[in-house]
């Protein structure tokens, strides 16, 4: 009874996992910024072209000037 109490504590309580070591460590860098360039590719955002005339704060269908800004 108690080896198995004791093998139970060293089951829960036994040596933890150390992390893994890469062998090379520039590769790994290399491989981190190329992802994080690839993930800052989606981050930039292309604006429209606004089509509204100057007098206005947006778009309005019943101003020529706006009508021919969208043209």
């Amino acid at each position: 009874m108690i080896k198995w109490i004791k093998s139970l504590i060293k089951k829960v309580f036994g040596k933890k996992e150390e992390p893994i070591i890469l062998e090379d460590e520039e590769e790994y860098l290399a491989e981190e910024k190329s992802l994080a360039d690839y993930a800052e590719s989606f981050k930039e955002t292309v604006e429209p072209e606004k089509i509204q005339c100057n007098t206005h704060s947006r778009f309005k269908k019943s101003c020529p000037i706006c009508i021919e800004a969208a043209k």
